[in-house]
């Protein structure tokens, strides 16, 4: 299981718009801005278990200053967010909560990655690859979509996939 020092680290040797790695319980406190969020679903004073990933953009300027900070809530209205967990279960209450403002959020709704295994991060950090660095489509919503119906039903080829997905980079 990656830690958020490696989460950390890949996103930036990859060049990826990370905001933070967070527990869920963090993210109360945090500005909303542009960019990835990596949420373990443990709360701060417990170890780390499981990692989903939470990506907040803008359709109308893919390229966006991601320090942008949308406190204000005419801000929201032009940017979007989407959520993604390889268990393709629903949100928790503090990342509902914290993605609120951007009304009805993409969630993938099938299980990616095999419960038994530890790979979560990985998926995470790929998804977040995927958006922006392998821009296919007109909107991110679009690209998530491709993004997903690039795995299996098969959690187990779904490993390989990954595997392969990391390979060239």
């Amino acid at each position: 299981m990656l830690t958020n020092f490696d989460i950390e680290r890949l996103c930036h040797k990859l060049d990826l718009d990370i905001v933070g790695v967070f527990s869920k319980d963090e993210l109360v406190k945090q500005p909303r801005q542009l960019g990835g969020y990596y949420i373990n679903l443990a709360d701060s004073d417990t170890e780390g278990s499981h990692w989903v990933f939470a990506y907040i953009y803008s359709d109308d300027d893919r390229w966006v200053d991601s320090d942008d900070d949308l406190s204000s809530n005419s801000d929201y209205k032009k940017t979007n967010a989407l959520y993604f967990d390889v268990f393709g279960v629903g949100m928790p209450k503090a990342v509902k909560a914290f993605l609120k403002p951007f009304g009805k959020i993409p969630c993938n709704n099938r299980e990616i990655q095999d419960i038994n295994t530890t790979e979560c991060g990985w998926y995470c950090i790929s998804c977040h690859y995927a958006l922006e660095k392998m821009r296919h489509k007109e909107t991110y919503l679009e690209d998530y979509e491709k993004y997903l119906g690039m795995w299996s039903d098969d959690p187990k080829k779904n490993l390989k996939l990954l595997r392969a997905f990391f390979k060239p980079l």
